[in-house]
């Protein structure tokens, strides 16, 4: 053997095996950190920052405080008339707060289920008015997703929002500008159940949160869909188990100390 190639074995053994595992690791559905976190550089630099949990400068939060075992559930785009009570029923017979961000225009089909989330305590926050891409908007269409949506859940609700979280959680420093110019923290997640799928068992969505759970994780789940509801209760229990709290997400800003952005003045 070539005494050239006889060296390079190991390296090329040691680096097949790097990317098998590598590989693995990128594939496992229950990896505590999103992969996106992993290979983002902006990532990387907020972490040099210190801000990356939350970012005052935009307005970000990307998770709560890793120092203390509060979690944050969070449901997006209710409220839902066939599942949202149910959720609402799972969350306060256990005496686990949440944040419901809703959608506008389904708070204005459904305003009797957005009531009753606001009656049982829960914290409301904005989830824009037609659930629409926000970074392909101009930033006036931005900010008239954000105002239409807010100002249904008050009519319904007597409540404004200082959350939002872009659907599909999809973002750019456009959206992030906008959205604090009005007020807004925009809100991420740490944790996906990705029970989005109709397909998706409860016991996948059960497994993938317990198993990815840290402390500060942001738990994204929907309200939408039957594997949830069927889901939550295990969820609620396996969680406390490993010794977590449950908090609301301005719960989290204030365990961080975080700044806000200040509200513009009028309704």
């Amino acid at each position: 053997m070539n005494p050239r190639i006889r060296k390079a074995a190991p390296l090329v053994g040691a680096a097949a095996v790097l990317g098998g595992a590598l590989l693995g690791w990128a594939l496992d559905p229950h990896r505590k950190v999103p992969l996106h976190k992993i290979l983002s550089p902006a990532e990387w630099v907020r972490h040099w920052r210190g801000v990356d949990c939350y970012d005052p400068a935009q307005a970000l939060l990307e998770e709560g405080s890793p120092d203390v075992p509060e979690v944050a559930l969070t449901f997006d785009d209710g409220p839902d008339p066939r599942y949202g009570p149910e959720v609402a029923a799972i969350l306060k017979q256990k005496g686990a707060a949440a944040t419901f961000f809703l959608v506008g225009r389904r708070v204005k089909q459904f305003p009797d289920v957005a009531r009753l989330l606001a009656a049982d305590g829960f914290e409301l926050a904005n989830h824009t008015y037609n659930h629409q891409s926000l970074p392909a908007l101009k930033p006036h269409e931005i900010a008239n997703e954000l105002r239409v949506c807010d100002r249904d859940i008050w009519a319904a609700t007597g409540r404004h929002t200082t959350l939002m979280r872009p659907p599909g959680v999809q973002y750019n420093d456009k959206v992030l500008s906008v959205a604090k110019a009005l007020g807004y923290v925009t809100v991420s997640w740490t944790v996906g159940a990705r029970d989005y799928d109709a397909d998706t068992s409860s016991d996948f969505v059960r497994e993938r949160v317990l198993d990815r759970a840290a402390p500060g994780a942001i738990i994204l789940l929907h309200q939408d869909t039957p594997a949830t509801v069927a889901a939550l209760p295990a969820i609620i229990d396996g969680l406390r188990a490993q010794g977590f709290r449950f908090v609301t997400v301005s719960q989290m800003l204030d365990r961080l100390h975080a700044a806000l952005p200040a509200r513009p003045a009028g309704p």
